[in-house]
């Protein structure tokens, strides 16, 4: 089964080389954004001035003013959404323009609701192109048995359908679609979005300092094409800037000599380098206890499916399963890729576990509410009796392609699992060197 293998066991064609490459409080006026952005004109290219003025203005969204990029990616929950806040009208006296439901967020239109939880838009443009590769097995893998098989890594969305092989960038991809989303910005077209920028005196000398020319024209279809898609160029250049990929942990300053753990923190992170196998998907190289590098993205990049059960709260997914990235492949116009859909149904990317512990739902559903959670589910998925608060494990979504490897059962003691989640909130960014 493809996502069955031990990656330990695995050789992997495609190295590090390889990958070459708000808030939801909506109320940020221009007058702050304009602030924000006089604030980083020094440490930002034009280009990243122009990502960020756009991924912060709410203003970008049908109706005016309710929803931007950041009321699903907020800084502070690490660029990620939030859990559960009133819906509706209602979401004004909590400070917000709309809502959210089990971490599922409600788009521009009142009760317009995707069924998934929005991916942390921090370090998502480490991803790489998105590609089927081969991946064979080292000597040890070969002596038990495995054999070559094909994986897919990289692009953005949880199921990978901003592929990046049109801008080359999944980032930029990505970046384009929830304007046009009716479950989210809703806007009925590109030139809808290229209308508000370009009779925005603001976005035209942005636009001039970004791209060398103050032409933000929609009227001709070339012209739309190729000016949306440099608003998803202008978002992707932001969200690789250092304001957003910070690498500004705990465990970054462990590593340049600043920091050290705690025996909690380290027991953590050896049960992660160990025991717990966590490496094999949440560190770039899969190695069992490789140094740990600088800029290390915590994410494989790769799409797995680890059981997880439906969310019945989904406000958008009618507690139904999610194909993910089989979903997706099924429909791609590349056969190769159709042919690997069933086997990759139920399949979701691996996220980068930096900043998680800022996270307020887990899981491409939401259906876990803490990192204590999602850590004894790794640890239990497949014992007997197993759950949370007194209440089982769920089925899992799609059961004929369940991953078998570094989850289900893998005999953690509480305080193993607590080390582990200590280990982990290292990894969240702002550490200044203050014990918690």
């Amino acid at each position: 089964m493809l996502h069955s293998f031990k990656l330990k066991h695995l050789a992997v064609l495609l190295l590090l080389g390889l990958f070459t490459e708000s808030c939801r409080r909506d109320s940020l006026d221009p007058v702050e954004i304009d602030a924000a952005r006089a604030r980083t004109r020094n440490t930002l290219t034009p280009l990243q001035q122009l990502g960020k003025q756009i991924f912060f203005d709410a203003r970008l969204s049908e109706p005016v003013g309710v929803q931007s990029c950041a009321s699903c990616h907020a800084p502070q929950v690490g660029f990620s959404g939030f859990g559960d806040i009133p819906t509706g009208g209602a979401a004004a006296a909590s400070g917000f323009k709309r809502g959210w439901i089990t971490g599922i967020g409600e788009g521009a239109n009142i009760s317009a609701f995707a069924n998934r939880r929005p991916q942390s838009a921090a370090y998502a443009t480490l991803s790489p192109v998105f590609q089927l590769v081969t991946v064979v097995p080292d000597a040890e893998g070969i002596a038990e048995g495995l054999v070559p098989t094909q994986e897919f890594v990289g692009g953005n969305f949880w199921d990978g359908r901003a592929t990046g092989q049109r801008l080359g960038s999944a980032s930029a991809e990505q970046a384009l679609g929830p304007f046009l989303s009716t479950k989210e910005q809703n806007h009925h077209s590109p030139a809808a979005v290229l209308a508000k920028l370009r009779n925005n005196r603001a976005y035209i000398a942005l636009w001039q300092a970004a791209f060398g020319t103050p032409d933000i024209s929609n009227l001709t279809p070339a012209q739309t094409s190729l000016n949306y898609d440099r608003v998803g160029t202008a978002i992707a250049a932001y969200e690789a800037s250092s304001e957003v990929n910070q690498f500004s942990s705990k465990f970054d300053a462990v590593l340049a000599g600043r920091a050290t753990l705690t025996p909690e923190e380290a027991e953590g992170l050896r049960l992660f380098n160990n025991e717990a196998e966590c490496y094999d998907c949440h560190t770039s190289s899969g190695i069992r206890n490789a140094p740990i590098p600088p800029g290390e993205p915590f994410t494989n990049f790769r799409y797995f499916n680890i059981g997880v059960p439906v969310n019945t709260k989904n406000p958008g997914g009618n507690a139904v399963p999610d194909g993910g990235l089989g979903a997706f492949l099924a429909t791609s116009d590349n056969p190769a890729w159709r042919d690997l859909a069933t086997a990759n149904w139920g399949a979701f990317k691996t996220p980068t576990i930096r900043n998680v512990g800022k996270m307020q739902r887990f899981m491409h559903n939401g259906s876990m509410q803490s990192l204590e959670e999602v850590m004894h589910f790794y640890n239990t998925r497949d014992v007997a009796g197993a759950g949370w608060n007194g209440v089982p494990w769920g089925a899992p979504e799609y059961p004929f392609t369940l991953d078998f490897h570094g989850v289900g059962a893998i005999g953690l003691t509480a305080a193993q699992e607590a080390a582990i989640v200590a280990f982990m909130r290292t990894l969240d960014d702002g550490y200044t060197g203050v014990t918690q």
